[in-house]
């Protein structure tokens, strides 16, 4: 007899032993779960305590306000990096690009929000008019050249105007931006 059909048969005169074989397959199953869930718990334990810290819950762009786009989570205190943001002020707002999970750094927050936000420290903020749009956006990177010389090999787009844009600078060039933008002869050339 086909050994398929033999124990079909031994399973149909004696059912107990088909509710007995589930039975001691859902007690394997429960125990493996059991065991997962204890894994998970002792692996948790190794990381040690928790810190809240805040993470943006979007992706976030330059000049945004965080409020409501910010969430405080709990992580382990050996993932959290020096300088993560715990709680924000009211009126924070996103320096630089934020990705949705990203920790939030305090770097990465100004308290103030408009353009002065987004200047980074130790840079000056200069007007460019632009006749020709170079169509950079607030939180573009970008570099000041004129007359074929770089005057600033990195600048930031810190605010749109009504015929050009404000260009954050390293303040040791500033003023050299600064005349060739008056001057007419400043171009932007924007960072891949």
């Amino acid at each position: 007899m086909n050994p398929v059909a033999r124990v079909r048969h031994v399973l149909a005169r004696r059912p107990w032993l088909y509710w007995l074989a589930v039975a001691v397959l859902a007690a394997i199953a429960g125990l493996v779960v059991a065991d997962a869930a204890s894994g998970v718990d002792a692996a948790r334990r190794a990381w040690g305590t928790t810190r809240p810290v805040v993470v943006a819950a979007v992706d976030v762009a330059p000049g945004t306000a965080l409020d409501g786009v910010t969430e405080v989570r709990s992580l382990p205190a050996p993932m959290v990096p020096d300088g993560a943001v715990a709680e924000l002020p009211a009126e924070a707002t996103a320096r630089q690009q934020l990705a949705a999970g990203e920790v939030v750094m305090t770097y990465d927050v100004a308290a103030t929000t408009g353009p002065q936000a987004l200047i980074p420290d130790g840079w000056r903020a200069v007007p460019v008019a632009e006749p020709v749009p170079s169509g950079a956006a607030v939180g573009n990177e970008v570099a000041a050249v004129s007359g074929g010389i770089v005057v600033a090999g990195e600048g930031v787009v810190v605010g749109l105007l009504a015929d050009g844009v404000l260009v954050a600078v390293p303040a040791d060039v500033a003023p050299q931006v600064a005349h060739a933008a008056t001057a007419g002869e400043l171009t932007l050339l924007l960072a891949p």
